[in-house]
């Protein structure tokens, strides 16, 4: 908005611009006064009521383009008095007239739009009217009242940004829009409120604060009652988000610095430093009594809105002479971000916790999918470790980032077991055994003081927890060692082939085994085999064992026909006799 609006011709421009679509609006809903004689009793414009908007918000829209009208014609002679000091008084006394028009056409939008059942667009009508009445103000050296108009608008603007700032799971189109509300309203905030505000409490006697923090003044000055049209804002931004314009009791002592390790910090900012006392009370907090990691998503809200407002806080700051204001914060910089930090890893520690309890009594194929989501935010947190180890000020500190090494091995051997143990699941027993056995050796070196300093933020991990771990690893080993030996034996036994004549160990024992005694779906080549027949291989093709029948049998049949024979060898005189083989003794 500023680099489109920087020159009389281009406030000029814009303002005729205005002019057209004023013209055109007017046409539409029938406000034009033809006769000009006697115009102040004639016109229209100034008779429009709520009625009249409550039917056609373009009643509304009128009035609003009517006083950024009037303001870009106030501009434009400003624009001009920075060139010129000719007829200085004039212009001067023109430009607050024109700042007097808008006023008073804003004034008439506020009284139409009583009934407007959008309190956003609301807040954005009185907004709009501060913003005028502070410009007004300031041109007339009116302190309080400026002060009072831009610590309403500065309070509004705040929380329309908010507003729009916690928009989520919006469209494409939605986001674009939303992006240019809060990139219009910062554009606003820094390059009018802002300046305007610290003005009007430097100009201000009775404006005395001990800080310079815009917003807590803001707050402090915007209840004033200088202005009292404009005060159902704050009421109407109290119902929504009664922070947004609570001022910080007088009564409350505030913290005036923070201590981070060795090193003390001055804080500048009243609001900064109400927020870290309420985030740091642990009786106020009770993080220590948290069992769901939802619960520490305020505190990482708390820490994350904190580094905002001290990185805007120190962009504004940005060209600061003072070096120990320089150097106090960087130091709090540090501090915000190292809690932050510590905050997320206690988070997503607690997360572990959870998963891993409800892994305990399911099958193995659902504590591996637990694992591996135990695994992944391990890897987080190995993340955040080294991201504190690279905050400015830990690595000059040899005990904290010792610590923090030590710290990071602990997570890294944590994962590994869980990964030893997501192999044992899949009966991957030796390769389980060598992580086990790494962790072990790694972890077994390591002095008997594992963290240097005495306490993490959160209590994250403490020696005793080490310890305990540490106590627990070689039982882990251990039966990892047995596992694994059983697997080897099993796998030595599945390994043996299922054919019998390539296992002389394997004995068939069933008709399975017994079906597979050779393999022939190999290549094979088949030959005879070489043999010299004996004496017992011609004989006993005329041996004759009776077929089958029983000996006695065999017996009585060999004696009957013995008798029947050698009686007719007797009783045959002609019979041959013959010799051994047929050979000798024939006759």
């Amino acid at each position: 908005m500023s680099a489109y609006l920087s020159s009389s011709e281009d406030y000029h421009k814009q303002r005729k611009r205005l002019n057209k679509r004023l013209l055109k609006l007017r046409h539409e809903l029938d406000l034009i006064t033809p006769d000009t004689k006697d115009y102040k009793k004639k016109e229209k414009i100034s008779k429009i009521s709520s009625s009249d908007y409550d039917q056609d918000e373009k009643y509304g829209l009128l009035l609003l383009l009517t006083a950024e009208r009037d303001s870009l014609y106030s501009s434009e002679i400003k624009s001009l008095l920075e060139i010129s000091n000719d007829n200085a008084s004039s212009y001067r006394n023109l430009m607050i007239s024109r700042i007097k028009k808008s006023l008073s056409s804003s004034k008439k939008l506020l009284e139409i739009t009583v009934n407007e059942k959008d309190e956003y667009k609301r807040i954005e009508y009185y907004t709009y009217a501060a913003l005028i009445q502070g410009n007004l103000s300031v041109n007339k050296k009116q302190w309080s009242k400026a002060l009072n108009a831009f610590s309403i608008a500065k309070c509004a603007l705040d929380f329309l940004y908010s507003q729009e700032d916690s928009k989520m799971d919006i469209e494409e189109e939605q986001e674009e829009s939303t992006q240019f509300k809060k990139t219009l309203i910062s554009e606003i905030t820094e390059t009018l409120v802002d300046p305007s505000l610290a003005l009007a409490i430097s100009q201000d006697d009775t404006a005395y604060s001990t800080t310079t923090d815009l917003k807590t003044v803001s707050r402090q000055h915007c209840r004033d009652n200088k202005l009292s049209y404009l005060q159902p804002v704050i009421e109407i931004i109290a119902r929504i988000d009664p922070e947004a314009v609570s001022e910080v009791s007088s009564s409350t002592e505030l913290i005036k610095s923070v201590q981070w390790r060795d090193h003390e910090a001055t804080l500048y900012n009243d609001e900064l430093a109400y927020k870290i006392m309420k985030l740091t009370n642990d009786n106020e907090t009770n993080w220590k009594n948290f069992n769901d990691a939802n619960q520490f998503d305020v505190l990482l809200s708390g820490w994350s809105e904190l580094l905002e407002i001290h990185t805007n806080d120190m962009d504004k700051n940005k060209d600061e002479d003072d070096l120990e204001k320089v150097q106090d914060r960087a130091i709090v910089l540090t501090y915000i971000n190292f809690n932050l930090l510590f905050t997320r890893l206690k988070r997503d520690l607690l997360i572990i916790d959870q998963l891993s309890s409800q892994g305990d009594n399911v099958f193995a194929l659902k504590k591996l999918e637990f694992n591996k989501d135990i695994i992944r935010l391990y890897g987080t947190i190995i993340t955040t470790t080294q991201e504190i180890k690279d905050l400015p000020g830990v690595y000059n500190d040899e005990d904290l980032h010792e610590s923090l090494d030590n710290l990071e091995k602990f997570f890294v051997a944590k994962k590994s077991a869980v990964l030893a143990r997501s192999f044992a699941l899949n009966n991957k027993f030796p390769e389980a055994l060598k992580i086990f056995d790494h962790v072990d050796n790694t972890l077994s070196s390591s002095d008997n003081k594992f963290y240097k300093i005495d306490e993490f933020p959160y209590n994250v991990s403490s020696n005793v927890e080490f310890e305990k771990f540490k106590k627990e690893l070689p039982s882990q080993v251990l039966q990892a060692q047995i596992l694994a030996q059983f697997s080897v034996d099993l796998s030595k036994n599945l390994n043996q082939s299922n054919f019998v004549i390539e296992n002389m160990n394997k004995y068939p024992v069933s008709n399975e085994t017994l079906d597979n005694i050779a393999n022939f779906n190999k290549n094979l080549s088949i030959a005879p085999v070489l043999s010299k027949p004996v004496l017992f291989d011609i004989g006993f093709n005329y041996i004759n064992y009776g077929m089958g029948r029983s000996s006695s049998y065999n017996n009585s049949n060999s004696a009957t026909s013995t008798t029947s024979d050698s009686t007719t060898d007797q009783n045959d005189p002609n019979k041959k006799k013959s010799g051994f083989f047929g050979i000798f003794g024939r006759s």
